[in-house]
């Protein structure tokens, strides 16, 4: 059984990792297509805060990975299926995180060097080369969204079917993760073969809608939780 601080912990830090990763999404530029290496680099190169946005990003992304681990081990002392699920989920969601790190790496300093040094090439064979590169790592990164996305559907679908089955938390925010899961499991096999295009953000978005709710949801569960444990009997 989780100590109740542990649930107040991964309460607060699901909370606190939303926050981050809604003033990072505004703060990220995205105006150019994705999919268009040539214009979304041009915009990315101007971006002065490209890499810091990135750390915070990856910032969020520990703190809802917290979340998601006091959760799995408020789950895992269930009997059976429910907690077997939740050690499942547990797993996967230390593997949400190390490929989310191996990402931002990629994305917020990888990238700015290989953009950086295309925008200052000068114009000839060397630019063209140095575009091709920046390609390469843009596509090394691509990989990484569509593996992070997969992973993410995964530790939701086997922590939604642990609440959903067992006797901790509401069963339909057990649910709505594994409905969340799955758009998340298609996204991510939608983005592995089509990078960035628009089909995965049609597909994506309501898995992001659908995680809001339940991470939010979740988190007052296990507050509520807490509270009810350091209450005297």
């Amino acid at each position: 059984m989780v100590d109740a601080a542990w649930l107040r912990v991964g309460a607060t830090a699901g909370v606190a990792g939303l926050l981050v990763q809604v003033v990072m999404g505004q703060m990220h530029p995205a105006h150019a297509d994705p999919n268009d290496s040539r214009a979304a680099f041009i915009e990315y190169a101007s971006y002065a805060h490209w890499t810091l946005v990135h750390i915070g990003q990856w910032v969020g992304t520990l703190l809802l990975g917290l979340a998601l681990i006091m959760l799995a081990l408020s789950l895992v002392r269930q009997p059976g299926l429910p907690g077997a699920l939740a050690f499942v989920g547990a797993v996967t969601s230390v593997l949400l995180v190390a490929v989310f790190t191996v990402q931002m790496a990629v994305d917020g300093v990888a990238l700015r060097s290989a953009i950086d040094t295309w925008t200052s090439a000068p114009v000839g064979a060397g630019k063209t080369s140095a575009f091709q590169v920046a390609e390469g790592v843009r596509g090394v990164e691509k990989g990484l969204s569509g593996f992070f996305h997969l992973t993410n559907g995964l530790t939701l679908v086997s922590l939604g079917l642990s609440i959903a089955l067992g006797h901790r938390y509401a069963r339909w925010l057990g649910w709505t993760a594994v409905v969340a899961g799955l758009g998340f499991l298609a996204g991510g096999a939608v983005t592995a073969q089509t990078g960035f295009s628009a089909t995965a953000g049609t597909v994506l978005t309501p898995a992001l809608l659908l995680l809001l709710v339940f991470v939010v949801g979740v988190c007052v569960s296990m507050w509520r939780h807490a509270a009810t444990r350091l209450t005297p009997s």
